[in-house]
């Protein structure tokens, strides 16, 4: 009763401790953990909510809920392994949601959110050949509960995964409907309208997001995003810092708090938020390349001394992109840096 009513009012540190109470009290109520889980899961503790899962499903491995909740820590957790580049370790995650959604339907067939997050776990992956399956399962949790709204948003991702935008947008619209404050359909919407090329309507659904939920740091880096679009590097600095303030741990958020410092002709505060970027891609990729190559540029706009450090990076992004703009980027830099070596030579 203490956590609940902490949650209502908004203290949700203090609903996780009686919770975690409550559970040290009496660890043999189901409902204890899922309650538990979820509001982990809502606080973004995607690690502690996979911890309190693993236990929840030794407990109760017959509750359909509770596989429901084990697979909603799993996909929050792939989602934060994505943020730090970990694109592997996040499918891993989302592999595991699948697995663990598709035990809670196994045991209810008409639990149509362990049919969400089942489409979830196979959309999510990002591989093409999973996405009719991750549509079918989508498409029952309607069936089973039209209003519900993570059966929305998992269908419409799987058509923004599909690039079937109109379609998408009515799913989104469907399940804010039905809840209204829901940040994730925001988010979708807002990155929907983007593949769509409207800009001015995703920068509009990000700041519903915040409105539903000010402390969304992702809300902040897709407003970051939509304004380096629009050439605005101002207020792409202002939003990226905001995300990154809120969670440091997000890699695109970094690179494109380095991006607007860099598009300001400001290298010497690129630096940072570019290295830790960087530092949390690991290795450079198609979609990442631009930060790499961003930093590395910072670097010898910065001091050509430094061109020790960035051609190694110059190298890296020539190997993973074929990106017209990038590569002409790369080679121009090392080609400054050739010249600046001979020019130093004796």
């Amino acid at each position: 009763v203490l956590a609940e009513l902490s949650k209502d009012d908004g203290e949700t540190d203090e609903a996780v401790t009686y919770y975690e109470q409550a559970i040290a009290l009496d660890g043999t109520r189901p409902e204890f953990y899922i309650r538990l889980i979820n509001l982990l899961v809502k606080q973004d503790q995607a690690e502690r909510a996979v911890e309190k899962a693993e236990l929840a499903t030794v407990l109760a491995p017959d509750n359909d809920d509770v596989w429901t909740s084990a697979a909603s820590a799993y996909l929050a957790n792939g989602d934060r392994l994505g943020d730090r580049g970990d694109f592997g370790g996040a499918n891993i995650q989302y592999a595991t949601a699948f697995q663990a959604a598709s035990k809670g339907i196994g045991i209810n067939p008409e639990n149509a959110t362990a049919h969400a997050l089942a489409a979830a776990g196979l959309v999510l992956q990002g591989n093409a050949d999973l996405y009719a399956q991750a549509q079918e399962l989508a498409d029952t949790a309607i069936f089973l509960d039209p209003d519900n709204p993570i059966a929305r948003l998992y269908m419409a991702t799987v058509f923004t995964y599909q690039g079937l935008y109109p379609a998408a947008l009515e799913q989104y619209q469907f399940g804010l409907q039905a809840e209204p404050t829901n940040s994730d359909l925001h988010i979708g919407l807002a990155y929907n309208y983007y593949g769509d090329g409207r800009i001015s309507d995703a920068i509009i659904s990000f700041e519903d997001a915040l409105a539903a939920d000010p402390g969304n740091a992702s809300a902040y880096d897709g407003l970051a995003h939509m304004y380096i679009q629009l050439g605005d590097a101002p207020l792409a600095e202002q939003n990226a810092l905001q995300a990154v303030d809120l969670n440091p741990n997000i890699a695109r958020a970094q690179g494109r708090l380095g991006e607007a410092y860099f598009r300001q002709n400001n290298y010497l505060n690129a630096i940072p938020p570019l290295e830790k970027s960087i530092e949390l891609y690991g290795k450079a990729s198609d979609l990442n390349a631009r930060f790499f190559n961003m930093l590395a540029t910072a670097y010898i706009r910065n001091s050509l001394s430094d061109c020790p450090k960035a051609v190694p990076l110059y190298q890296q992004v020539l190997n993973v992109t074929v990106n017209p703009l990038i590569v002409d980027s790369a080679q121009e830099g090392l080609g400054e840096c050739r010249r600046a070596e001979l020019e130093r030579s004796p």
